[in-house]
């Protein structure tokens, strides 16, 4: 009895339990399928319209406070929201549609392209001196590089074609889909404050407080998360499309539309930005691909220095190797999808750990109070 009361040996039990119960569902996976594929048709739109909430939550609350009527704030937002959405679709949608259809046509031809420029850059280099020695002294090394390099790009660029044209035929068969988004967003908007009593009702009482709490941090955390993120990502693209189209560079709208959904990733997320950019760049002009390269630097640095310290401050509190950790392990186990919110969920489940470790201490101590003032029983026939 007294081990069954020993901590370590409960954290054992828990870790052991945990595995059995991951073991058992490898085993009887498929009974998880239909689950899966609902969550597959669910998860779309929630992420999609839990952005656009979060967004616009602080507006509809703000105009709240003069119109009286909460749907009323709500239906100018959405309108208000449409509007814009209409006026950027109807003034960049062509040329997007544009840029999109001429990179994917032209993607067998760019990557002949980029063969011949990272030729042409070697026998350059190898016009300097220095270079050229050093070349002939290891000219085996220098054209693994040199090959191997074209052709990981060129396989890239390949990929990239494909998941294009999954992306166009994944959009195609999930319109149904994407409609439901406004009419989601609208339900959260205008209940969305009613889901905390929801889920104390669910609860003893005593809870009540500590629930509250739990989710007013969760809320808060994810709410500062989104808005800081979208905000810097709309700042940095909005950059970079300012920097490309100066530079020249071939497909300047959808290489900077690429940089603001890819900076929604923390840390790694410019790189990953940046890199067609350069590619892009190189294959019209070495030069260019310098200046794709200083214009990422440049953006990168105002968003770092400037905008994400005023939009974001220290919201998160999470060390960037433990993000770099969890986006790794979170784009293995979901993908793109898992990238995105693998650093909001690791928020919210700190969150919920911390309070329920506060919970607990909190109760111990007033256990230990309570067992310290509780009177000694003495035997009264000694």
């Amino acid at each position: 009895m007294d081990l069954l009361r020993n901590k370590w040996f409960k954290a054992l039990l828990w870790i052991l339990t945990i595995f059995l119960v991951i073991w058992v569902g490898t085993k009887i996976s498929f009974l998880f399928q239909p689950i899966k594929v609902m969550l597959a048709l669910i998860f779309p739109p929630l992420i999609i319209a839990g952005i656009f909430y979060y967004f616009t939550l602080g507006i509809v609350d703000m105009l709240q406070k003069r119109v009286k009527k909460r749907g009323l704030a709500v239906l100018i937002v959405l309108l208000g929201f449409l509007g814009v959405i209409t006026i950027a679709v109807a003034s960049l949608g062509p040329i997007l549609v544009e840029q999109v259809t001429d990179f994917v046509t032209s993607i067998p031809n760019l990557v002949v392209e980029l063969r011949d420029q990272t030729l042409n850059l070697r026998d350059q280099l190898m016009n300097n001196r220095f270079i050229s020695n050093w070349v002939h002294e290891n000219t085996d090394l220098f054209d693994k590089w040199t090959n191997e390099a074209t052709s990981y790009i060129g396989t890239l660029f390949k990929s990239v074609s494909t998941s294009v044209g999954t992306i166009f035929s994944v959009i195609s068969s999930t319109v149904l889909i994407i409609v439901l988004v406004p009419f989601i967003l609208v339900y959260m908007l205008l209940d969305g404050y009613k889901f905390p009593n929801s889920v104390v009702k669910l609860l003893p009482k005593s809870y009540e407080t500590e629930t509250r709490k739990i989710l007013h941090d969760m809320h808060v955390t994810v709410k500062h998360y989104v808005n800081g993120q979208v905000i810097v990502s709309l700042c940095v693209g909005l950059m970079s499309l300012i920097g490309f189209f100066i530079a020249d560079i071939q497909y300047a709208l959808l290489l900077a539309l690429f940089c603001t959904v890819t900076n929604i990733i923390p840390y790694l997320g410019p790189y990953i930005g940046a890199v067609p950019a350069v590619i892009v760049g190189f294959i019209d002009d070495p030069i260019k691909a310098l200046y794709a390269i200083i214009t990422i630097v440049v953006a990168q640095q105002i968003e770092s220095n400037l905008i994400s310290p005023y939009v974001q401050g220290k919201t998160l509190k999470v060390h960037p190797l433990t993000i770099i950790i969890v986006l790794l392990v979170a784009g293995k186990i979901g993908g793109i999808i898992g990238v995105i919110l693998a650093v909001p969920t690791y928020a919210v489940t700190k969150v919920v750990v911390q309070n329920i470790a506060r919970i607990y201490q909190l109760r111990q101590q007033k256990f230990d109070l309570q067992t310290e003032e509780s009177p000694i029983i003495t035997d009264s026939t000694k």
